[in-house]
């Protein structure tokens, strides 16, 4: 990364490496956040750590900007641990690698954590530069974004002072996001039961793999197949083949789209070559459904060893019917904004729990801008589970965020876009959660507006951020705050 810190953005790409090179995966961002306790106490900045794990910096106004608006500046940070399977890397105790790739930098086979990395390295680099104009600043980083919000919703309703908010986590150079979707996630716990499998029988391993994943709001309407619902119609289609099912596994985060699932079936070795033979068909079949979002889906069977047990019937039929019927992708589209997914859902993970009786844990992610929608989708899929005998909860509902039409921070930032790039910005708003929406409820005085550099295929190893981005996004952010009086 040497070579960006000649670039506009120097400051940024300065501390994003620093960033990379510490651990900080959901659930696991304590490292980080002590390195910038650290580092704020060695620059004299104030720092202080809520009861949930927040960042709260503070630093006094420019020379001058003593009585202009108090701004809030935003990242979180926590990153989304994903890799490629033929890698190994361990994201609690290994750096990010980024690489150079012409106009862009990504990660080796890992997320980069781009997003919100480069947003936090810019609120860094904001603190420590002396010489830019701005107001009274507080700067707020937030705990495990990426799994459940834990930090925006444990913040405080007098935590903060300022008016203003600058939210940097969004993921397109040139729009400006007035609003976003909220979320509810579909918590389901199927049991299943077992019993014993013919001692003669043959194991076959059948595996998905090769899918691009991605952000499972942003990239919800790409057409890129999710593992989990393609592996079920795989089974699904093994017609005249009288198989047993033993294990079941896809998919590794309710927010990202699965890019692997596996199985392991049981059935008379007689059967072999025509499992052999469907399987190719459906390979073929697969890649010429999917021939432009997924070039590299790979679909195999292969002998394994004989598991001790088998589902039951019944379990079986309960889990292959209720993932078959589960909603998945996008529900309805946005009337105000064009391209912008209103309502989706994503069957992100199926885990087995092999105990004697165990159970299959599922995670759907469903997201909408429209509360009423979400609800109702929500709904619509606990039942699809509780009819067959599934436990369902719907946890960690947090709401979106409606635009303001009368946001004065939009027209600031669109105007310091206009005279910086001689170009209008575009008013968007986004199929995804952003903490905004969290704190409209603890803070609906505040004006708030989100902005960032291009990141490409979030939350999978495919992510990366476009290099001169960042160089516009940190000309932008600086503008904006001498611009706002």
């Amino acid at each position: 990364m040497q070579a960006l810190h000649s670039t506009i953005a120097s400051p940024v790409w300065s501390y994003f490496s620093t960033i990379c090179s510490i651990p900080h995966p959901s659930k696991h961002d304590r490292k980080l956040a002590d390195w910038i306790i650290h580092w704020a106490k060695e620059k004299n900045i104030s720092c202080v750590q809520d009861e949930i794990g927040n960042l709260i910096l503070k630093k006094a106004a420019s020379h001058g900007y003593e009585n202009n608006t108090a701004i809030i500046l935003q990242a979180h940070l926590d990153m989304v641990p994903q890799k490629n399977n033929n890698i190994d890397h361990n994201f609690l105790t290994d750096a990010i690698k980024p690489i150079i790739e012409g106009e862009w930098l990504r990660a080796d086979n890992t997320t980069l954590g781009a997003d919100n990395g480069i947003g936090m390295a810019a609120c860094l680099a904001v603190l420590a530069d002396n010489t830019l104009q701005h107001g009274p600043l507080e700067v707020l980083l937030t705990t495990d974004e990426e799994t459940g919000m834990t930090g925006a919703f444990g913040l405080k309703a007098n935590a903060l002072q300022g008016k203003i908010l600058l939210n940097t986590d969004s993921e397109q150079e040139g729009e400006l996001f007035v609003g976003c979707a909220g979320g509810v996630n579909v918590t389901v716990t199927l049991p299943y039961e077992i019993m014993e499998r013919e001692p003669d029988n043959s194991a076959f391993e059948i595996c998905l793999d090769g899918l691009k994943g991605g952000h499972s709001g942003c990239d919800i309407n790409l057409g890129r197949a999710n593992a989990i619902k393609t592996l079920v119609s795989v089974l699904n289609n093994l017609e005249g083949i009288p198989f047993h099912l033993a294990y079941f596994e896809g998919g590794s985060l309710r927010n990202a789209i699965p890019r692997e699932a596996s199985c392991v079936i049981i059935c008379d070795p007689q059967y072999q070559n025509s499992i052999e033979i469907i399987i190719n068909t459906l390979q073929k079949n697969l890649c010429s459904q999917f021939k432009a979002s997924e070039p590299n889906l790979a679909l195999s069977v292969k002998s394994c060893a004989l598991p001790g047990f088998i589902l039951t019937h019944k379990s079986q039929a309960n889990l292959l019917t209720s993932l078959t019927q589960c909603n998945n992708g996008v529900f309805s589209m946005d009337n105000n904004f064009s391209d912008v997914v209103q309502t989706s859902s994503n069957l992100g993970v199926v885990s087995q729990n092999r105990n004697n009786r165990g159970v299959f844990d599922i995670q759907v992610l469903v997201r909408s801008q429209v509360e009423q929608e979400k609800q109702a989708e929500a709904q619509k899929i606990a039942q699809q589970f509780e009819q067959h005998d599934a436990t369902v909860s719907l946890t960690g509902n947090y709401p979106g965020w409606t635009p303001n039409p009368h946001s004065e921070i939009y027209k600031t930032v669109e105007k310091q876009y206009v005279k910086l790039f001689d170009k209008q910005p575009k008013a968007m708003v986004i199929h995804a959660g952003l903490e905004c929406g969290l704190f409209s409820a603890e803070y609906p005085q505040w004006d708030m507006i989100s902005f960032g550099p291009t990141i490409k295929f979030p939350h999978s190893p495919d992510e990366k951020v476009q290099i001169n981005s960042v160089d516009k996004f940190w000309q932008l952010l600086v503008a904006t705050l001498k611009a706002i009086d």
